[in-house]
Formats: structure tokens, C-alpha cells, sequence
């Protein structure tokens, strides 16, 4: 990556800023514009929409790591670091992309920084770190062969991945359309894309993931599902034919 990513460390023990600044220090795409002892102060910094990625404590006076998330509308990424393996399911439903318990190790760190790197290069993240370990600490999975875990009417809802047809983005929000009905979420379209398995799921336009399974019928500028037309998108089109193709 040509640019460096610009990141803030926040919590209110000291030794712990320090740690993560360490490991940042070391890692040449990172920069550490701020090392944060509370949520207020980074909220500034956050505002400012010059962060785009966030080394977040959860337990901290005043204002928690989750209540400062809700809080704002567009976050940047968000890796939680804390003490405490409770918070694991709530994390993965404000988005965050991945989930560090202390103490944590430069390999760890490490890992961080790839699934990082993986999503801001818009390629599949490997759930075998932060999302994966949430899950089996609560007893729940975010991504299974079979099945979509997504945020819905403030619950995580488990989809059937052989009954989604497609995915449209509308405004702020993404409707799932299903073969029986239909679920919204807030989470962004670009973020659900990372979750669906490549091989079963093409996205033909920002607006439209589809599921190959359920094409009806297609030409190069739209393809059919569920009865409606969709467009392909001019930017999506050399990839989506050749996925339609195959």
C-alpha cells in the first residue's frame, strides 16, 4: 500500500498505549497519529475523519469502546484490545475487525495488521484470528459454509446461504432478499461482500451482490434473479461475466 494507515491507540492504562505503540512503531504502513487515554479523546480524533483504524479498549471510565462505536455513525475499522472475553459477540455486531485479548503478543498483533490489510484491499479475510475466536468463545460461529450471521432488528440473525438470492444496498441500509422474505441490515454492502464465499456469490454492481445459484438469465448488462433485472455495473462487468461465464 502506497499510503500509510492512519491509526489511534485507546485505553486508559498506560502500559497498555504503550505496548501497541511499540508494535505499531514497528510495522512501516502503520502510523500512530494519537495515543488516546480515554473514549472523549479519541472521539475527537475520530470526528476529524482523518483515522481509519482504531486499537480500541473496552472498559474504560466514563465512556466504554462500545458505547464511544455506537456512538458514530461511519467508524473507522476497529480492533478491540481489552482484558475481557465478554464483550466478544457484541464486538463482532458493531463490525469490528477483530478482537484482541491482553496480553497481546507481537505475533498476534501481527495477524491483525494482514486481516487489516486484506480488507482494505477489498480481498476475503481468513477467519482464523479475531471473529473466528469471538465465536467459539461465545459459542457461535460468523461464518460457516452454509450459513451469513448478520446484524438485524438488533439481533444476529443466522441466514441460509442456499436461500439468499441478492443483496441490494439502498441508502444507509442493505436488504437481503431471501427466497420467503426479506431481512435488513445496516451493515455495509462492501462488509457483507467480505463475509460471502466467493465461489457461490459475485457482485455485479456497488449496489448488488448476487447469488450465482439463483440466475434465471443474463446478458452483459444485467443479469436476472428472483424475476427482476439487475444492472451490471460498468466497473463489475469484466468480473462478473467471467464468473456468469464459468
Amino acid at each position: 500500500m502506497s499510503n500509510k494507515i492512519k491509526c489511534i491507540i485507546v485505553d486508559d492504562e498506560p502500559l497498555a498505549r504503550d505496548v501497541l505503540v511499540k508494535y505499531a512503531k514497528q510495522i512501516d504502513q502503520l502510523e500512530v497519529v494519537a495515543s488516546c487515554s480515554n473514549a472523549l479523546e479519541a472521539f475527537e480524533h475520530i470526528q476529524q475523519g482523518h483515522v481509519q483504524l482504531v486499537f480500541l479498549d473496552i472498559k474504560m471510565p466514563k465512556l466504554n469502546g462500545l458505547e464511544l462505536i455506537e456512538s458514530i455513525k461511519n467508524p473507522p475499522l476497529i480492533v478491540f484490545t481489552t482484558a475481557y472475553r465478554d464483550f466478544a459477540v457484541k464486538a463482532f455486531e458493531l463490525d469490528a475487525i477483530d478482537y484482541l485479548l491482553k496480553p497481546i503478543s507481537l505475533t498476534r498483533f501481527l495477524k491483525t495488521i494482514s486481516k487489516v490489510n486484506k480488507y482494505l484491499q477489498g480481498q476475503q479475510i481468513e477467519l482464523n484470528g479475531g471473529e473466528s475466536e469471538m465465536a467459539k468463545r461465545e459459542g457461535t460461529t460468523t461464518l460457516e459454509q452454509e450459513f451469513l450471521y448478520i446484524k438485524a432488528d438488533r439481533k444476529v440473525v443466522k441466514l441460509d446461504l442456499a436461500c439468499i438470492h441478492y443483496l441490494e444496498s439502498l441508502n444507509d441500509k442493505v436488504i437481503i432478499h431471501l427466497t420467503d422474505r426479506e431481512v435488513i441490515t445496516t451493515q455495509r454492502i462492501s462488509y457483507l461482500a467480505e463475509k460471502l464465499p466467493k465461489q457461490q456469490f459475485i457482485r455485479i454492481h456497488r449496489s448488488f451482490i448476487i447469488s450465482l445459484s439463483h440466475i434465471t438469465a443474463y446478458n452483459n448488462i444485467m443479469v436476472e434473479v428472483k424475476g427482476r433485472e439487475l444492472p451490471i455495473g460498468r466497473n463489475y462487468r469484466s468480473q462478473a461475466l467471467e464468473a456468469l461465464r464459468q
